[in-house]
């Protein structure tokens, strides 16, 4: 299994090789270690996972410029995917009360923190 590290860029194709389940419990498995406490580990690790899906996928999505732009203003790549995950979770919980219908992922990215 992939050891993953928030601090450190992923091997886009490493990561995509990886099965979902594979992600997650990687995610999961950093916070362990590193003894970060988590009001809900599985959302929390999820949410991880959405975001370096997206930053995987290169320039097909807004967030790998994002994440880029960001460390460049100052945060480190962790804080980095935890603000676009913020992002991502404020879309996405609206919607979800709503009962929207399907997201347009890619207008998302673009439309929110692009």
């Amino acid at each position: 299994m992939l050891q993953y590290d928030p601090h450190q860029h992923v091997n886009s194709e490493a990561w995509q090789a990886l099965d979902e389940s594979e992600r997650i419990e990687s995610v999961r498995q950093y916070h362990r270690q590193n003894r970060i406490r988590l009001a809900n580990e599985s959302l929390h690790a999820t949410t991880h996972v959405i975001v370096e899906n997206q930053v995987a996928l290169g320039d097909t999505f807004a967030a790998r410029a994002v994440l880029l732009r960001l460390m460049a203003e100052g945060l480190d790549r962790h804080e980095a995917i935890h603000a676009i995950g913020s992002v991502f979770s404020e879309q996405l919980l609206p919607r979800s009360e709503r009962r929207a219908g399907p997201i347009p992922m890619r207008s998302m990215w673009r439309n929110s923190i692009a």
